[in-house]
């Protein structure tokens, strides 16, 4: 560093003040920054014609001094020269080299001893109040930093950035520094974290919606529990309703397909009777017809759907699709299902409703080949074949909401909501899993 005399710097500042710029000075006489010119301007004009006496750029400062001097700085918010002319430290780098090596060692960085280490370390000793002055200006600081930073931000959010930033310290001990109600802090944290919670789960319960748009607050609910997250399904509900989420595909009423053409054969006992619980896969299975209808939606524009559903898993064992709602249309649905099903120890029981499919010879006579007990509804009396009723009813309402032009879009669109509703369609009755996942085919 470059040493000026006395009557140097006198030569210099009487120019400046006879008008002469510091630019003009700093090339007469070889200065290097113009700012030097400006620091003995201001030192003259505090301290008179002591403030150019050269001083002594290898003076030791006490730690005390050094937090002294930085507390100063930040109380009164001054800056690096301004607080080296006041405390007439040489260099205002000095006090910057300070204030880093506060916040990046800490402390006792500020009471480390220059020069070369002695052979004999003696430990150094820093007293809780040093310590807690050090802690305090640190604080004060920081707060007056984020505060720049972040000028539109609340009072709490620069508080709540404070104590994220100084973990070393007690969050009780900074909220006394800057004189915050503790109290206080805690309610806005609480009301702070429980509207970033409701951002969360809104956005988790969206991205549910937009995958499965049938799915109202129960079903959302459990795909929730299932990824880890605890929640009442008030909640969800109240979230849905403030959002308008809520599923309304199930309030609007399908047209119904009536096979029923009087007894044109034989009519089975209900042996299921309303029960349509079962302790074992392919116990007890159940089918019925229902139409679909595309295009003009006239006799022309017309598919039919005949499923078969196994009541333990509620899985579609198998279905066919096709123009006409004759006998061999489902029979080859029933055949494909009992031949999934021939090798259990247990009769079958396959129930349906009266329709004429159901009475025929054909019917009848592929059911004891093989060893199958039939079974049927009463007449007229939908809710003997409830389970079937219901399948149609949620096919209709999650799939049917759209229209669809041709007849291959529609069963396109048919076969895809089939295998969608086997592998991840979950439902209540099976614990909120899907058929193949409730049967353990798929993870």
């Amino acid at each position: 560093m470059v040493k000026f005399s006395y009557e140097f710097k006198l030569n210099v500042v009487l120019e400046y003040l006879q008008g002469y710029g510091s630019t003009y000075l700093c090339k007469k006489y070889n200065i290097v920054n113009p700012s030097t010119v400006l620091l003995w301007i201001n030192m003259y004009k505090a301290y008179g014609l002591k403030g150019l006496i050269v001083r002594n750029y290898g003076k030791v400062y006490s730690g005390e001094y050094k937090i002294k001097v930085l507390n100063w700085m930040h109380t009164q918010q001054k800056s690096y020269p301004e607080t080296a002319l006041h405390f007439n430290i040489s260099a205002s780098s000095t006090i910057f080299t300070w204030q880093r090596r506060m916040e990046t060692k800490g402390i006792r960085s500020l009471y480390n001893k220059r020069g070369r280490p002695k052979m004999q370390k003696t430990e150094l000793k820093v007293t809780s109040c040093q310590k807690n002055l050090a802690n305090e200006y640190m604080i004060k600081y920081v707060y007056t930093k984020i505060q720049m930073k972040h000028p539109k931000s609340s009072k709490f959010e620069v508080v709540h950035k404070l104590i994220n930033q100084l973990k070393s310290l007690s969050k009780s001990y900074i909220l006394q520094v800057i004189q915050y109600s503790r109290s206080v802090y805690y309610y806005n944290l609480k009301k702070a974290k429980l509207s970033y919670d409701n951002s969360y789960i809104e956005n988790k319960i969206k991205n549910i919606i937009i995958k499965h748009a049938a799915y109202g607050y129960r079903r959302i609910t459990a795909v929730l529990r299932q990824s880890g997250l605890k929640i009442n399904h008030k909640r969800v509900q109240n979230i849905m309703k403030r959002n308008n989420w809520q599923c309304k595909l199930f309030s609007r009423r399908k047209r119904k397909y009536n096979s029923y053409k009087g007894q044109v054969g034989r009519i089975a006992n209900n042996i299921l009777n309303g029960d349509f619980t079962a302790n074992k896969f392919g116990q007890k299975i159940t089918t019925d017809v229902s139409e679909f209808r595309y295009g003009n939606e006239d006799i022309n524009h017309r598919v039919y759907l005949s499923p078969v559903m196994d009541l333990y898993s509620d899985k579609i064992l198998s279905f066919n699709i096709s123009r006409h709602p004759n006998v061999s249309f489902t029979l080859k649905a029933l055949n494909e299902a009992m031949l999934n099903l021939k090798s259990l120890p247990y009769r079958t029981i396959v129930h349906s409703d009266q329709g004429f499919q159901y009475q025929h010879h054909s019917w009848v006579n592929t059911l004891k080949k093989y060893n199958a007990i039939q079974s049927m509804s009463r007449k007229g009396t939908c809710l003997d074949n409830a389970q079937m009723e219901s399948f149609f009813h949620i096919m209709k309402s999650e799939m049917m909401n759209v229209h669809y032009n041709t007849k291959e879009s529609l069963i396109h669109a048919m076969k895809v909501w089939i295998k969608d509703y086997n592998n991840n369609r979950i439902k209540e009755k099976l614990g909120y899993q899907s058929p193949n996942k409730y049967l353990g085919l798929i993870s």
